[in-house]
């Protein structure tokens, strides 16, 4: 049986997730099962909609199994996000991963792969961070010293998490095949164009937050509560205010006395204002962004500095990701709804939703946030 994995967010859910359901249904996929990010992202925002909502919409366009990247990866590097959601992934036993790229030369994703256990990337990697440059960009100058026809690989976020996939692979010792789908019609730095069916991301929750446009997505928009990153900014606001510098010299992310800069900013009046304040060469804005977010959640390194999932978290399925479940059930902990003896980093992620729902004050609506319909199991 071919069994097809994806990392996604799915913040939003898109035209351009859709196509690639599609490329993978036509490569003779049997099952397609998704990691996705919780209700908080990559970058450090609340997603657009909640984790419950966006798996949902997946299963109804053609998804079969949608399981919880834990927050704590989620808010770390690229490349943690991508180990994890991959071996999320291979527990689920996927023999195939598919993923959207701006390129689909292949043979320089791999060398790229090979050049980053080089000597010379090392060594220009180390000499770009001592001069102050951030490890993300120090780490694509030093691949593109290396050879610069790189450059147009690393330039995309979505490539990067191609490579990163690739790595996950390797590292798990998988037999995972790799798939590099060409993104079409908008790239993930695209401006909103009207006269594009598939728009980017960033674009579509633009579009979300400004003006619902129903004709750049497939479902009815109107059905989904919308979460924004300043909803948060008074509690985000009130945990820097309150929080003892001790405590926040030990938050995830936090290094070279950026705990002294972010307790000496006073008067800032929303999100965007404090991000700007404390971007600098070093400490580019996402990552400010998923360091602000580790401050709200209370999220510390310790947290952090372990890669053991011990449970999977299922976000929706229908009844061929039931079939995928029974077969691995006696492998490790199912999780489908919030019950006792549950796996305690699993309660973390219950404190995360209701901070995402706080707005709410629904206590029953967060715990069904967190259960899915699964009476065969």
């Amino acid at each position: 049986m071919k069994i097809a994995g994806i990392v996604a967010e799915f913040n939003p859910f898109h035209y351009g997730h859709e196509y690639l359901i599609s490329k993978i249904k036509e490569d003779g996929a049997n099952r397609i099962v998704v990691a996705m990010s919780p209700n908080f992202t990559m970058r450090g925002e609340p997603a657009i909609f909640s984790k419950k909502d966006r798996a949902s919409i997946a299963i109804s366009k053609g998804v079969d199994l949608v399981i919880e990247i834990p927050t704590i990866y989620t808010i770390q590097s690229a490349d943690i996000y991508a180990y994890t959601g991959v071996k999320l992934l291979s527990y689920l036993k996927i023999t195939d991963l598919y993923f959207g790229v701006e390129s689909t030369d292949a043979s320089l994703f791999y060398e790229i792969v090979e050049s980053l256990n080089s000597d010379e990337y090392k060594s220009k990697l180390k000499e770009y961070l001592d001069d102050g440059i951030s490890f993300n960009n120090s780490s694509k100058k030093a691949l593109g010293n290396i050879n610069p026809s790189y450059n147009e690989i690393l330039s995309s976020p979505n490539n990067t998490l191609a490579i990163f996939y690739l790595l996950a692979i390797k590292k798990l010792g998988s037999n995972i095949k790799p798939h590099f789908i060409k993104r079409i019609e908008s790239g993930y730095f695209d401006e909103f164009d009207a006269n594009k069916k598939i728009q980017s991301g960033t674009a579509l929750r633009k579009i979300i937050e400004t003006g619902k446009k129903e004709k750049y997505f497939s479902y009815n928009l109107n059905n989904y509560s919308v979460h924004v990153k300043n909803n948060y900014f008074s509690l985000l606001k009130y945990r820097i205010l309150s929080i003892k510098n001790e405590e926040l010299k030990n938050i995830q992310g936090i290094n070279e006395g950026l705990e002294n800069k972010i307790k000496s900013l006073v008067n800032f009046n929303n999100y965007d204002e404090l991000i700007s304040s404390l971007t600098s060469k070093r400490n580019r804005n996402t990552k400010i962004q998923r360091i602000l977010l580790a401050i709200l959640l209370n999220i510390n390194k310790n947290e952090c500095s372990t890669n053991n999932i011990d449970y999977i978290h299922v976000l929706g399925l229908n009844s061929n990701g039931r079939s995928l479940l029974k077969e691995i059930k006696d492998e490790i902990k199912i999780i489908t709804k919030v019950e006792n003896d549950l796996p305690k980093s699993f309660y973390r992620e219950l404190d995360f939703s209701k901070i995402y729902n706080i707005n709410s004050l629904d206590e029953k609506s967060i715990l069904l946030g967190e259960t899915v319909s699964l009476s065969d199991i």
